[in-house]
């Protein structure tokens, strides 16, 4: 799994997901609650298959590939 998410939209995706979580706890929803750890998911992992079936790469590789290395 290459990296395929930005700096920014990993933080967008995470606060996204908590706010789902937020608002199915809320709501006393269980599914809507399940559905908010997608987002994180992808944002911690920084990796969406979604991404990367539409071709889209917000990574730029130099800067991370020399971070992680």
């Amino acid at each position: 799994m290459h990296c395929n998410v930005g700096l920014k939209e990993q933080k967008l995706r995470v606060l996204a997901g908590m706010a789902i979580i937020g608002l199915g706890a809320y709501y006393n929803m269980k599914g809507l609650a399940a559905v908010g750890l997608v987002p994180i998911l992808t944002g911690m992992l920084r990796y969406c298959p979604v991404n990367q079936a539409i071709g889209y790469n917000g990574c730029t590789h130099h800067r991370i590939q020399s971070a992680v290395l």
